[in-house]
């Protein structure tokens, strides 16, 4: 069903996902620039899905906030199976990978010679499919508008 668009709080969260979904795409489109052994688009990547992620992220922790805290996947139009799969990783990487850095996905170890053997995190090796993360943002961010557009015309009427 989605949020309900009944507060200002909430129309504020959506205006703020919008920039970040548009900025995501920004980022992605960027990386398409570029060849996925460069460093740039990794970089610019790793700035896709942060931005991607960021409405779905605990934000205003404050009761007295202009703003919802975050907005959830199951407030946006039934996702299908490969749209959801691909929101669940890009949420696991931000959290796991990319925002912070957990040992299972940079392990680490120092073998019984003294030698340590380290495998750090590459999206080079993890990364989402750039067209696939640039549609669904595209989709979210343009439900996002709706809602807004379908908020502001209740005001009026």
């Amino acid at each position: 069903m989605g949020v309900q668009l009944t507060t200002e709080k909430v129309f504020n969260r959506l205006s703020i996902a919008v920039f970040d979904f548009e900025k995501s795409i920004t980022y992605a489109e960027e990386a398409m620039r570029h060849l996925s052994s460069e460093l740039a688009h990794e970089a610019l990547l790793l700035a896709a899905i942060i931005c991607y992620c960021r409405p779905f992220s605990q934000n205003e922790k404050h009761m007295d906030s202009s703003a919802i805290s975050q907005l959830k996947i199951e407030d946006f139009l039934p996702l299908n199976t490969t749209e959801y799969e691909l929101h669940e990783h890009c949420r696991n990487l931000r959290n796991k990978a990319l925002a912070h850095s957990e040992y299972t996905f940079n392990p680490t170890r120092l073998n019984p010679k003294g030698i340590i053997q380290s495998r750090p995190f590459s999206l080079m090796h993890d990364a989402p499919t750039i067209t696939d993360l640039i549609a669904l943002a595209r989709k979210l961010a343009d439900e996002c508008h709706d809602k807004r557009a379908n908020h502001i015309r209740k005001m009026k009427s």
